[in-house]
């Protein structure tokens, strides 16, 4: 199919059919879970368009901060009812830009995550300036998203959400509601309300997908689901039967990439039960190595964070430690999804198990590393996020102890026992 695409796109033909060929060839690409190709094409065509087009690779955060300044002296204060009564896009060549950015965010999201602010700022520049259109929906879902996880404007980040959700109200959006669904409910919400509100959209969000015949967009929504109520603490054996009744969806709608993110949590929850405990390390350990070789970032992140949750829950400290410094900044590639939440208090834990044990510098710098993390979680409580006061005080506790206060180990205890 490749070579028959590129022999057509070789030919002289017009941009809109170009447009056409090259939009099939990204999705060919996807379906077949690679994302460097269709990476290659977007930014091609993009160019091919003379529209603004960024180097393929890591954006510096001089340039995000300076991108960001610029479009939030377009954006002048604008409310979520001012964005969504802007006018509707009637230019072609701005048209078919978006919608190729909108599919280069989905590559590039797992190829150079640092160059997916640029491609969102620049698809919600072109709304502003030229109207909207179905692709603006999840363009100011993923501001939105950007705004809530790795800039901390909460309430900013909250009200282009709600833009997002005002825009695909306006007749013709429908193509993109799967999409919008996924980036807010996955990536917003749970910033500023409980996790558990976002369950039942997201599955709306699958429901609409399969509707619309965006089953990429609706197992992104089933996907997210899945983890979302891992998350919140609902029973290992009812979190295992509804994967055991997924994961036959997603290989039915052919959504290898999204079944392997399916397979990596049930097999974490079955290692949890106990149940053929040793198989299932032997999997996520050669998850793991698989991923890291691929350089598929998010899944790695998300089978790290399955791993980890694993030896904290079987009290392996050393297993635990030597993972979380050898797997770097795993919440830059899941930064949006509470995934990074969660693994940000299991690692904020690790290092404060590991100070308990440890003596004199080791001690320390143990120390030293878990309240620079526990910083990043108060802040998020700060912001609003009910979802961390728990895991806050759980960690008080364990500080507590390392610091020889018992006392206060059992009282912070009591708060947790209260709040569940």
């Amino acid at each position: 199919m490749t070579e028959l695409i590129d022999e057509v796109l070789s030919k002289d033909i017009d941009t809109k059919e170009k447009f056409t060929v090259s939009d099939i060839e990204m999705k060919s690409f996807l379906a077949a879970g690679k994302v460097n190709e269709p990476t290659n094409v977007a930014l091609e065509f993009i160019h091919q368009l003379g529209l603004p087009t960024p180097r393929k690779k890591p954006a510096s955060k001089f340039i995000i901060i300076r991108e960001y300044m610029r479009l939030k002296r377009l954006l002048k204060n604008k409310t979520a009812e001012d964005i969504a009564n802007l006018p509707h896009l009637d230019d072609k060549r701005q048209e078919m830009g978006q919608r190729m950015n909108e599919l280069l965010g989905i590559c590039i999201f797992h190829v150079e995550p640092t160059m997916l602010p640029l491609i969102v700022f620049q698809m919600v520049t072109t709304s502003l300036k030229y109207g909207l259109n179905s692709s603006s929906c999840p363009a100011f879902a993923a501001l939105g998203m950007l705004l809530c996880g790795p800039f901390g404007k909460t309430h900013e980040g909250l009200e282009m959400a709600k833009a997002a959700e005002l825009i695909l109200e306006r007749p013709g959006m429908t193509s993109s509601a799967s999409n919008t669904v996924f980036a807010t409910q996955s990536c917003c919400y749970h910033w500023a309300s409980p996790l558990q509100d976002t369950i039942a959209p997201l599955l709306e969000g699958y429901q609409i997908g399969l509707e619309i015949g965006d089953t990429d967009r609706a197992c992104w929504c089933l996907s997210s689901r899945s983890y979302h109520i891992y998350f919140v603490g609902r029973p290992l054996e009812s979190v295992q039967k509804e994967l055991e009744a997924t994961i036959p969806v997603m290989s039915q709608l052919k959504q290898d990439d999204t079944k392997v993110k399916m397979v990596n949590l049930i097999t974490a929850v079955k290692k949890l039960r106990g149940i053929d405990a040793e198989s299932d390390e032997k999997i996520l350990d050669s998850m793991l190595a698989t991923e890291a070789s691929a350089d598929n970032t998010a899944l790695f992140a998300l089978v790290t964070l399955m791993k980890l949750e694993v030896f904290v829950f079987y009290k392996e400290w050393r297993e635990t430690i030597d993972l979380v410094r050898k797997a770097g900044n795993v919440r830059l590639f899941v930064a949006p999804f509470f995934a990074s939440v969660r693994y940000t208090f299991l690692e904020a834990l690790t290092y404060v198990k590991a100070a308990q044990s440890a003596s004199r510098w080791k001690k320390r710098q143990m120390k030293k590393c878990a309240l620079q993390t526990i910083k990043l979680i108060k802040g998020w409580a700060k912001n609003g996020n009910v979802n961390v006061v728990h895991y806050l005080y759980i960690l008080d506790a364990e500080l507590a102890v390392l610091h020889g206060k018992n006392e206060g180990r059992r009282e912070l205890q009591g708060r947790n026992y209260h709040i569940k």
